[in-house]
């Protein structure tokens, strides 16, 4: 039976006093309302502000004392530089980014943890979080750094329709080498124009440690120092080599499509049923609102690469998260803590989740009707997202590295290489990448 995605949108409002453009906040942070005012960088762009503007103007309805701003356009690694350069008086409120570099915000001069705020809130909002998105979003002592906006998942939507012509079911889909497989008999048997979109190299991160191997000494960083990436070496040279070598066979065959500019730039090509996998986010359905898709699809994590992956029945906790800023003013931190607060409410993570395609973070969330009616309707496998999301494997984590950005700009590279020649020599590409993450591994020992 073919299927619709219906999208839930209510109607957008553009509050003026929730968006703004402005730099620093400077010495003031009295506003002409006599609150405090708030400071929020966001990372998200036209629809997705123009959205949150309404929890904004939401939240400065209800509140007394505090009112946010938000700055918008900056990306994550746009706000990690911004803060990098800036000193403390200039610091946001809060500042949104990814949580796959959590280690550098967690030892960053401009992040106030949120777990000193947990501590001494007499409401401990965040006892039912989810398991892996508490693995996700704290430090080596599993303190909470920050917490989600909205959590998600990376993995695969699938035209189901395409892998049953091509003769596979999603449970077999329990690999890359088979999903590989998969693909590469689409594209012989001309089903479809596309087998695999790849994404921008972050499965390559994801991959590696489903498969139980370290990207670097000391276990990762997290049973000793960090003085040594191992693309190179052992087991992870192994598998890492191995999932090249698959990549360039998906290229070879031309079952990939080339030049798909990260994991949203195969939207298009997806939802017109040109492709049989789409490497992206859970959280893309949004992008789905009111789109007829004619074909059965469903989305699933990314996998390990071939069956000696150790880890399967968890998933890494990822998107977008919102962090608290060190401005040194005790009020103006407690107010981006309420904010922070404010927003974790189930009714506003449903809000958020069902306009962004989200999964909510707590069970609380998770299990009201509002969420699973929205779900059923417009996310027909997000259900089976949310027991892994509920696993915590405090084993599974991304390195403790302050180098994660170089690492996802290297994959990424990596990934760019074999695109353009998959004949090339992988050997070499991936001592090139070595090198380059092994020098800014030498780099931060060097200022330590």
């Amino acid at each position: 039976m073919k299927k619709r995605l219906l999208a839930t949108i209510l109607a957008i409002v553009l509050v003026c006093s929730g968006l703004t453009a402005c730099g620093g906040k400077g010495q003031d942070n009295q506003g002409t309302s006599g609150k405090i005012q708030l400071s929020l960088w966001s990372t998200y762009t036209e629809a997705s502000n123009v959205k949150m503007a309404e929890l904004v103007a939401k939240f400065n309805a209800e509140s007394e004392k505090y009112e946010v701003k938000m700055e918008i356009g900056q990306s994550g690694s746009g706000n990690r530089q911004k803060l990098a350069a800036s000193t403390q008086e200039y610091y946001p409120s809060m500042f949104m980014g990814t949580n796959n570099t959590i280690i550098e915000y967690a030892e960053s001069k401009y992040t106030a943890p949120i777990q000193q705020f947990i501590d001494n809130d007499s409401d401990d909002w965040t006892a039912d979080m989810l398991g892996a998105v508490k693995t996700g979003f704290s430090d080596t002592e599993g303190n909470l750094i920050g917490v989600p906006v909205g959590n998600s998942v990376k993995g695969y939507m699938v035209n189901i329709d395409y892998l049953t012509e091509a003769g596979y079911a999603l449970e077999d889909m329990t690999t890359f080498e088979k999903i590989a497989e998969a693909a590469q008999t689409a594209k012989q048997k001309d089903i479809c124009q596309y087998g695999y979109i790849p994404s921008d190299g972050t499965n390559i991160l994801n991959m590696l440690l489903y498969q139980g191997v370290n990207l670097f000494d000391g276990g990762d960083g997290y049973t000793g120092d960090v003085t040594k990436c191992l693309y190179g070496e052992g087991e992870t040279n192994k598998y890492l080599k191995k999932y090249c070598e698959i990549l360039a066979g998906l290229y070879k065959t031309e079952a990939a499509m080339k030049n798909s500019n990260g994991a949203d730039g195969g939207i298009t090509t997806f939802v017109n049923g040109k492709a049989m996998f789409w490497a992206t986010t859970s959280s893309f359905v949004y992008e789905f609102a009111d789109v007829e898709m004619d074909f059965e699809w469903a989305f699933i994590p990314f996998r390990g690469i071939d069956d000696d992956a150790k880890y399967t029945d968890v998933v890494f906790a990822e998107g977008t998260g919102i962090f608290i800023g060190n401005t040194g003013d005790e009020a103006e931190m407690q107010g981006a803590y309420e904010f922070i607060k404010f927003l974790a409410r189930p009714e506003n993570q449903i809000f958020w989740c069902t306009f962004r395609g989200y999964t909510p973070y707590t069970k609380e969330a998770l299990e009201s009707q509002d969420w699973i009616t929205w779900r059923d309707a417009n996310h027909p496998t997000a259900a089976a997202l949310e027991a892994p999301l509920q696993n915590e494997n405090m084993t599974l984590r991304f390195p403790n590295v302050t180098v994660m950005s170089k690492v996802l700009t290297v994959n990424q590279e990596l990934t760019s290489y074999i695109m353009a020649d998959p004949n090339g020599d992988i050997d070499e590409y991936i001592k090139q990448a070595t090198d380059s993450i092994q020098q800014s591994v030498d780099m931060a020992n060097a200022r330590k």
